[in-house]
């Protein structure tokens, strides 16, 4: 075998290992800080509305206005008290479960997404591209808030 293979197949074995590291990094952060319980739509929206409330009425980075029509728009706003963000908390609730997830995962993990990474080369299309360099600027607060009633809610914060 030519040493060019040897040297390709071996860069590519190389990224597969590293690959499948960070997957398990980021499994072990967003499964070990999980928290499942039963819970119904009030229950939730009170979990919510408390967050919410301590945001207070700035926009979230992320709007979803009609995701049928994939109509979603980002508030590239600047982070104007220049603090800086490290963890990412997401709630979701679920009619068909009747379960509450929460979970954490530390931002820099992001960086290593497929969304960030596609919208850093260019693939993603402008209005959806969102990198972690996004969210830094934004600062702590609501990245997305989205929910249907009585079917699902979503709240993902920075902090």
């Amino acid at each position: 075998m030519r040493t060019w293979v040897k040297v390709t197949l071996g860069g590519v074995a190389l990224v597969a290992v590293v690959v499948l590291a960070l997957a398990g990094v980021g499994a072990y952060f967003v499964l070990g800080n999980m928290n499942k319980r039963d819970a119904g739509e009030a229950e939730a929206l009170r979990d919510i509305d408390a967050i919410r409330a301590r945001f207070g009425a700035r926009p979230p980075l992320v709007e979803i206005v009609d995701p049928r029509r994939a109509d979603i728009r980002i508030n590239r706003l600047q982070n104007t008290a220049g603090t800086r963000v490290a963890t990412v908390h997401i709630i979701n609730w679920n009619a068909d479960s009747g379960e509450l997830i929460r979970t954490e995962a530390p931002l820099w993990l992001m960086r290593f997404s497929s969304v960030n990474l596609l919208s850093q080369l260019g693939v993603a299309p402008a209005r959806f591209t969102l990198t972690v360099a996004d969210i830094e600027r934004y600062g702590p607060g609501i990245v997305v808030d989205h929910g249907v009633p009585g079917s699902v809610r979503v709240l993902v914060w920075v902090d």
